[in-house]
């Protein structure tokens, strides 16, 4: 080995974590582990400890726990390639850098190193610059590696607040069971981003008349993006509520509002409605929406209604249509996004025919969870659903 005295770091050229490094040295000549230590020192990493076997080794990773370990291979009771192998067997061990430095130099003997999980390779007699240099280098992409561990849980945790503060946005079951009680409306609904975040909501209000409002939103893209769109419309929705009783105004109310805050290039689709229980109609207006489907006991097959509409967002002074589809005692609505309906399949994609289709089948199910949940399922057998899926079911139980 090159006498450590020829190697010489000062913390002003070390890499990045170098100084709180922590080198486990296993080896059973206790010459090679001193001139290893003095090496290590002379190279900037102070925390070091020394192994003379591989038992003895196992036992420091759990005391120590080093940032590499430097391990010989030919050492009495546990040799450096079982070591490994036990190593790289625990989940805690599993990425630790371990670079071997043996005499052993066939091919075979390398390639069994590696296979037992070793992470690099020098052969003795050590060349003590380049043994430094590969120190280093591990030491430094392990410290790395960690750096992004953390921001990725820290992402990871701050999307997962985020996503039920989204969630948060929608009714939640005890405001569903109120509304129920009240206007006999019983609602089953479904709530999937595509990724950690998504660009749908949907909202429901009970009506001074006694009618109740009921909206569905999607906006273009999804993500964190789509997501911090639908709480600024969540937030506009609650400021327009004394208007949602007419869905056109509603629509244009929104509308105006979009317009001044999106970027050129995004917008939302959007359906919203009124439930008439006394006229047994729901009266609704669809700004590029996918199209309502409603049907009642006996019927032969869902309406679908229509959907169609400017996007709100992209033209200020918008006017929807007024539609409206009928609802009676026993009636059911069925609302969804957009991504029911652009299902890879084959050469093209679900469309809203295959949905109906899919409706039609279940429609005569009485129990709406059971009714809902089927579906889905049978949607996401169809193929791979790649955008934000919402779907509501209404029960007009009275």
């Amino acid at each position: 080995m090159t006498h450590p005295a020829t190697v010489q770091c000062t913390p002003a050229n070390l890499p990045a974590g170098v100084e709180r490094a922590r080198v486990l040295v296993v080896d059973d000549n206790r010459i090679n582990r001193h001139l290893l230590l003095a090496l290590l020192e002379r190279g900037g990493i102070r925390q070091v400890e020394q192994a003379a076997d591989g038992n003895e080794g196992m036992e420091r990773l759990e005391s120590f726990k080093p940032d590499l370990v430097l391990l010989d291979l030919m050492m009495p009771h546990l040799d450096g390639f079982e070591m490994c192998r036990r190593m790289r067997a625990d989940p805690r061990w599993k990425r630790l850098p371990v670079l071997i430095q043996s005499s052993l130099n066939r091919a075979e003997d390398r390639a069994r190193a590696f296979a037992a999980g070793a992470t690099d390779y020098v052969t003795k007699p050590i060349n003590a610059v380049e043994l430094l240099a590969r120190v280093h280098i591990h030491i430094q992409k392990r410290c790395l590696l960690h750096d992004l561990e953390q921001y990725h849980a820290r992402s990871q945790r701050e999307l997962a607040l985020a996503r039920n503060m989204q969630e948060r946005l929608m009714p939640s079951p005890a405001r569903l069971a109120t509304l129920r009680a009240a206007c006999g409306l019983a609602i089953d609904a479904h709530f999937a981003p595509s990724s950690e975040l998504g660009g749908d909501f949907w909202g429901i209000k009970r009506l001074p008349d006694g009618r109740t409002g009921v909206y569905l939103v999607d906006f273009s893209g999804h993500g964190v993006g789509a997501a911090l769109n639908t709480f600024r419309l969540h937030a506009i929705c609650q400021q327009l509520a004394p208007v949602c009783a007419d869905p056109v105004e509603f629509l244009a109310a929104v509308n105006t509002r979009l317009c001044a805050l999106l970027p050129s290039g995004q917008f939302a689709t959007m359906l919203t409605g009124c439930v008439d229980p006394a006229a047994g109609v729901f009266h609704y207006a669809s700004a590029g929406a996918t199209a309502p489907m409603v049907w009642a006991p006996g019927d032969a097959e869902p309406l679908m209604g229509d959907g169609t509409g400017l996007p709100l967002g992209l033209l200020a002074g918008t006017r929807h249509e007024s539609r409206s589809l009928p609802l009676p005692p026993g009636g059911r609505l069925f609302l969804y996004s957009d991504a029911a309906i652009e299902i890879p399949q084959g050469d093209g994609v679900l469309d809203e025919a295959g949905l109906l289709a899919m409706v039609r089948r279940r429609a005569g199910e009485t129990d709406g969870a059971r009714l809902l949940d089927g579906l889905l399922d049978e949607l996401r057998a169809t193929g791979p659903i790649d955008d934000d899926l919402t779907a509501l079911l209404i029960t007009r139980e009275r």
